[in-house]
């Protein structure tokens, strides 16, 4: 259990003995108990409204805490740092929400299958690499501006381009996803537990879809001299060569204007 979680548990067993006493007290005038009295209290606690409150919402900040710990878990994972990192200025700005993390990412695993173990793999030697000489000193931007992390977004951001080959469609089914909230929180291969429930639908649609990809791509219509020889060298084209198609798409679209 995360530290949260610690806390929250705490906070409710603290809430349960402390309402329990009062009630003991009130009924009994704050007179010593026997022990009959006390498990009298006890069945009549048990069976009161205000114990199936207080459960229910232990019950829902227990939830919370779980799903904060697993959004902090996924921004230590180097890969998903990387894949994020495009669209960080869009989560400042409020044009995008953070929650749509989990289906994007959801999104990724779909298309990149096992080599996503790979590039994980190459992301957590990245980083411990350019902590080596001094942790301390260590930037995540120092790790989006290395050539070989570099390379490694290219990569993915190209199978992603691939998977939109039939654009409309594609798009329309990318939507559909994001807009997806799951009922469920995976806290492992085969642990799950209830997301709160949330009054606001999550909002996705053609104009978050462009912003999001005007994002991804258009920086590889810009790329540095550097970087685009690096680009042409790793795939054998340059990114107006190997991705045109989907930039016309784009275009059309409204992401790149």
């Amino acid at each position: 259990m995360s530290a949260a979680g610690r806390i929250e548990m705490r906070r409710v067993v603290d809430r349960l003995l402390s309402d329990f006493l009062h009630l003991v007290a009130d009924r009994h005038h704050g007179a010593a108990v026997d022990g009959s009295q006390l498990r009298q209290a006890v069945q009549e606690f048990s069976a009161s409204p205000h114990l199936n409150r207080l459960l229910a919402e232990a019950h829902q900040r227990l939830l919370v805490a779980a799903e904060g710990e697993l959004l902090r878990e996924k921004r230590g994972d180097p890969l998903q740092r990387l894949l994020a990192h495009p669209l960080s200025d869009l989560f400042s700005e409020e044009r995008l929400s953070r929650d749509i993390l989990v289906n994007y990412f959801s999104f990724l695993h779909l298309i990149l299958g096992d080599a996503r173990d790979d590039l994980r793999e190459r992301c957590a030697a990245i980083v411990a690499e350019l902590k080596e000489p001094d942790a301390l000193a260590f930037s995540w931007d120092d790790f989006y501006d290395d050539p070989r992390s570099k390379e490694i977004l290219w990569t993915v951001l190209v199978r992603i381009a691939e998977s939109f080959r039939r654009f409309d469609a594609r798009r329309d089914w990318f939507i559909g996803l994001m807009e997806h909230r799951s009922q469920a929180i995976s806290l492992g291969p085969n642990a799950f537990v209830p997301r709160p429930p949330s009054d606001e639908p999550q909002v996705f649609g053609v104009l978050e879809f462009n912003v999001m990809f005007a994002a991804l791509f258009g920086p590889l219509w810009e790329l540095s001299r550097p970087d685009a020889l690096a680009f042409e060298r790793h795939f054998g084209s340059a990114p107006q060569q190997l991705l045109g198609s989907l930039r016309k798409d784009l275009e059309a679209s409204g992401a790149l204007l």
